[in-house]
Protein backbone atom coordinates (compact mmCIF):
# COMPACT_ATOMS: atom_id res chain seq x y z
CA UNK A 1 0.00 0.00 0.00
CA UNK A 2 1.50 3.44 -0.76
CA UNK A 3 2.28 5.63 2.63
CA UNK A 4 1.47 9.04 3.72
CA UNK A 5 5.13 10.08 3.06
CA UNK A 6 5.08 8.33 -0.75
CA UNK A 7 1.73 10.27 -1.39
CA UNK A 8 3.29 13.48 0.11
CA UNK A 9 6.32 13.14 -2.06
CA UNK A 10 4.35 12.63 -5.19
CA UNK A 11 1.83 15.44 -4.34
CA UNK A 12 4.54 17.95 -3.72
CA UNK A 13 6.59 16.52 -7.37
CA UNK A 14 3.13 17.10 -9.32
CA UNK A 15 2.49 20.50 -7.80
CA UNK A 16 6.12 21.35 -8.63
CA UNK A 17 5.45 20.29 -12.51
CA UNK A 18 2.65 22.80 -12.26
CA UNK A 19 -0.45 20.74 -11.40
CA UNK A 20 -2.16 21.70 -7.90
CA UNK A 21 -4.13 19.51 -6.30
CA UNK A 22 -7.30 22.03 -5.90
CA UNK A 23 -8.95 23.31 -8.99
CA UNK A 24 -12.16 25.78 -8.65
CA UNK A 25 -13.04 24.34 -6.02
CA UNK A 26 -12.69 20.61 -6.43
CA UNK A 27 -9.56 18.31 -5.14
CA UNK A 28 -8.33 16.45 -7.89
CA UNK A 29 -5.71 13.98 -6.49
CA UNK A 30 -6.60 14.19 -2.74
CA UNK A 31 -8.74 15.64 -0.30
CA UNK A 32 -7.08 17.51 2.58
CA UNK A 33 -9.24 17.04 5.54
CA UNK A 34 -8.54 18.53 9.09
CA UNK A 35 -6.67 15.93 11.05
CA UNK A 36 -9.95 15.07 13.36
CA UNK A 37 -11.97 13.56 10.38
CA UNK A 38 -8.58 11.81 9.14
CA UNK A 39 -6.64 14.30 7.39
CA UNK A 40 -3.11 12.91 7.50
CA UNK A 41 -1.80 14.98 4.54
CA UNK A 42 -1.79 18.57 4.57
CA UNK A 43 -0.25 21.29 1.75
CA UNK A 44 1.80 24.28 3.33
CA UNK A 45 1.11 27.00 0.57
CA UNK A 46 4.67 29.06 2.42
CA UNK A 47 6.22 25.96 1.55
CA UNK A 48 5.02 24.65 -1.01
CA UNK A 49 5.15 21.35 0.23
CA UNK A 50 2.67 18.51 1.24
CA UNK A 51 4.05 17.09 4.54
CA UNK A 52 2.37 14.15 7.10
CA UNK A 53 0.93 14.44 10.18
CA UNK A 54 3.75 13.04 12.74
CA UNK A 55 3.64 9.67 13.31
CA UNK A 56 1.45 8.62 10.49
CA UNK A 57 3.94 8.74 7.57
CA UNK A 58 4.38 4.95 7.43
CA UNK A 59 0.60 4.66 7.40
CA UNK A 60 -1.60 4.11 4.21
CA UNK A 61 -2.52 7.02 2.15
CA UNK A 62 -6.60 7.83 2.17
CA UNK A 63 -8.70 10.09 1.00
CA UNK A 64 -6.81 9.98 -1.99
CA UNK A 65 -9.31 9.78 -5.35
CA UNK A 66 -9.02 7.31 -7.87
CA UNK A 67 -7.47 10.39 -10.13
CA UNK A 68 -4.72 10.26 -7.81
CA UNK A 69 -3.96 6.94 -7.34
CA UNK A 70 -3.53 6.23 -11.29
CA UNK A 71 -1.35 9.35 -11.30
CA UNK A 72 0.70 7.40 -8.49
CA UNK A 73 0.72 4.28 -9.80
CA UNK A 74 2.40 5.73 -13.34
CA UNK A 75 4.94 7.99 -11.71
CA UNK A 76 6.06 4.80 -9.66
CA UNK A 77 6.06 2.87 -12.98
CA UNK A 78 3.56 0.16 -11.25
CA UNK A 79 -0.29 0.33 -11.73
CA UNK A 80 -3.42 -0.72 -10.07
CA UNK A 81 -4.87 -3.63 -9.56
CA UNK A 82 -8.82 -5.22 -11.58
CA UNK A 83 -10.70 -6.38 -9.33
CA UNK A 84 -10.55 -9.61 -10.14
CA UNK A 85 -7.00 -9.86 -9.72
CA UNK A 86 -7.45 -8.27 -5.78
CA UNK A 87 -10.46 -11.32 -5.56
CA UNK A 88 -7.84 -13.53 -6.14
CA UNK A 89 -5.01 -12.54 -4.79
CA UNK A 90 -7.21 -11.76 -1.62
CA UNK A 91 -9.07 -15.51 -1.05
CA UNK A 92 -8.55 -17.02 2.55
CA UNK A 93 -6.91 -13.75 4.01
CA UNK A 94 -8.09 -12.28 6.68
CA UNK A 95 -8.05 -8.87 8.44
CA UNK A 96 -5.18 -7.56 10.79
CA UNK A 97 -6.92 -4.30 11.05
CA UNK A 98 -11.07 -3.95 10.18
CA UNK A 99 -14.27 -3.17 11.78
CA UNK A 100 -12.85 -0.53 13.97
CA UNK A 101 -10.22 -3.10 15.47
CA UNK A 102 -7.56 -0.53 15.56
CA UNK A 103 -9.86 2.80 15.33
CA UNK A 104 -7.71 4.33 12.45
CA UNK A 105 -5.70 2.73 9.74
CA UNK A 106 -2.17 1.45 11.09
CA UNK A 107 1.01 1.22 9.24
CA UNK A 108 0.90 -0.70 6.11
CA UNK A 109 3.68 -3.17 7.06
CA UNK A 110 1.36 -6.00 8.73
CA UNK A 111 2.73 -7.71 11.42
CA UNK A 112 4.51 -11.25 11.56
CA UNK A 113 5.28 -11.12 7.50
CA UNK A 114 8.13 -10.57 5.47
CA UNK A 115 9.14 -8.10 3.04
CA UNK A 116 8.46 -10.19 -0.30
CA UNK A 117 4.65 -10.96 0.86
CA UNK A 118 1.63 -8.81 0.59
CA UNK A 119 1.00 -7.22 3.72
CA UNK A 120 -3.07 -5.83 4.74
CA UNK A 121 -4.43 -8.48 1.87
CA UNK A 122 -7.62 -7.35 3.03
CA UNK A 123 -8.39 -4.62 6.01
CA UNK A 124 -5.72 -1.25 6.92
CA UNK A 125 -8.37 0.36 4.06
CA UNK A 126 -9.91 -0.84 0.79
CA UNK A 127 -8.63 -0.21 -2.81
CA UNK A 128 -9.01 1.30 -6.19
CA UNK A 129 -9.08 -0.93 -8.98
CA UNK A 130 -8.10 0.05 -12.54
CA UNK A 131 -11.57 -1.34 -14.16
CA UNK A 132 -14.93 -0.33 -12.84
CA UNK A 133 -18.73 -1.32 -14.32
CA UNK A 134 -19.64 -0.86 -17.48
CA UNK A 135 -21.30 2.51 -18.18
CA UNK A 136 -22.62 4.21 -21.01
CA UNK A 137 -20.78 6.93 -22.69
CA UNK A 138 -22.41 9.36 -21.41
CA UNK A 139 -22.59 8.29 -17.77
CA UNK A 140 -19.65 9.67 -15.21
CA UNK A 141 -16.94 6.44 -15.01
CA UNK A 142 -16.87 4.89 -11.96
CA UNK A 143 -14.30 2.62 -10.41
CA UNK A 144 -14.24 -0.50 -8.31
CA UNK A 145 -13.16 -0.34 -4.63
CA UNK A 146 -11.94 -3.72 -3.27
CA UNK A 147 -11.62 -5.36 -0.11
CA UNK A 148 -12.27 -4.01 3.53
CA UNK A 149 -11.28 -1.38 5.97
CA UNK A 150 -10.52 -0.17 8.94
CA UNK A 151 -13.79 0.84 9.13
CA UNK A 152 -15.97 -1.88 7.63
CA UNK A 153 -16.85 -5.85 8.29
CA UNK A 154 -14.35 -8.00 6.98
CA UNK A 155 -16.72 -10.97 6.36
CA UNK A 156 -16.40 -12.31 2.83
CA UNK A 157 -20.21 -11.15 2.21
CA UNK A 158 -18.46 -7.91 2.49
CA UNK A 159 -15.15 -7.97 0.75
CA UNK A 160 -16.35 -9.23 -1.81
CA UNK A 161 -19.57 -7.16 -2.45
CA UNK A 162 -19.56 -5.29 -6.08
CA UNK A 163 -19.19 -1.52 -5.05
CA UNK A 164 -17.93 1.50 -6.98
CA UNK A 165 -17.41 5.40 -6.72
CA UNK A 166 -16.94 8.22 -9.20
CA UNK A 167 -13.25 9.38 -10.02
CA UNK A 168 -12.85 12.08 -7.87
CA UNK A 169 -14.32 10.72 -5.10
CA UNK A 170 -12.38 9.89 -1.68
CA UNK A 171 -13.05 8.72 1.82
CA UNK A 172 -11.24 7.78 5.04
CA UNK A 173 -11.79 4.16 4.11
CA UNK A 174 -9.41 4.18 0.78
CA UNK A 175 -6.12 3.93 -0.20
CA UNK A 176 -3.75 2.41 -3.05
CA UNK A 177 -2.16 -0.65 -3.61
CA UNK A 178 0.52 -0.65 -6.32
CA UNK A 179 1.08 -4.19 -8.53
CA UNK A 180 4.35 -4.45 -10.39
CA UNK A 181 4.39 -7.28 -13.42
CA UNK A 182 6.61 -7.76 -16.32
CA UNK A 183 5.17 -4.69 -17.97
CA UNK A 184 5.63 -2.40 -14.90
CA UNK A 185 9.03 -1.52 -14.95
CA UNK A 186 11.30 1.71 -13.60
CA UNK A 187 11.49 2.41 -17.68
CA UNK A 188 7.52 2.84 -17.88
CA UNK A 189 7.66 5.66 -15.02
CA UNK A 190 6.09 8.76 -15.83
CA UNK A 191 7.78 12.20 -14.58
CA UNK A 192 6.04 14.21 -12.37
CA UNK A 193 6.31 17.36 -15.31
CA UNK A 194 4.83 14.60 -17.99
CA UNK A 195 1.86 14.09 -15.45
CA UNK A 196 1.33 17.60 -14.72
CA UNK A 197 1.38 18.30 -18.38
CA UNK A 198 -1.54 15.68 -18.98
CA UNK A 199 -3.53 16.04 -16.22
CA UNK A 200 -3.27 20.39 -17.47
CA UNK A 201 -4.67 19.18 -20.76
CA UNK A 202 -7.70 17.49 -19.61
CA UNK A 203 -8.83 20.27 -17.01
CA UNK A 204 -8.33 22.57 -19.80
CA UNK A 205 -11.17 20.48 -22.00
CA UNK A 206 -13.06 20.53 -19.02
CA UNK A 207 -12.89 24.54 -18.66
CA UNK A 208 -14.09 23.88 -22.25
CA UNK A 209 -16.47 21.83 -22.25
CA UNK A 210 -19.81 23.68 -22.85
CA UNK A 211 -21.04 20.84 -24.86
CA UNK A 212 -19.30 17.86 -23.71
CA UNK A 213 -20.69 15.10 -21.25
CA UNK A 214 -19.42 14.06 -17.90
CA UNK A 215 -18.99 10.85 -19.39
CA UNK A 216 -17.24 11.77 -22.39
CA UNK A 217 -14.69 13.74 -19.51
CA UNK A 218 -14.17 11.27 -17.94
CA UNK A 219 -13.37 9.09 -20.87
CA UNK A 220 -10.86 11.60 -22.16
CA UNK A 221 -8.90 11.89 -18.49
CA UNK A 222 -8.48 8.10 -18.73
CA UNK A 223 -7.27 8.33 -22.56
CA UNK A 224 -4.88 11.10 -21.42
CA UNK A 225 -3.39 9.05 -18.66
CA UNK A 226 -3.32 5.69 -20.92
CA UNK A 227 -5.76 3.88 -18.39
Amino acid sequence: MVTNAEMAEFLTMLHAGGAPNSRHGNHLFACPMPYERGGRLHYEPADRRWRVSRGYEAHPAYWVTWIGAALMAAWSGARLPTRAEALRATKGARAHNADYFVGDACSVAEPGLGDREIHHAIGNVQIWCADGPEQTEAQPVQRYLFGAAWNTPSTEEAVTAIRSRYLLGSSRGVGIRLVRDPRTTDAARLGAWELAHRINRWTDAVDNSARTTPGGLDRLLLSTLGS
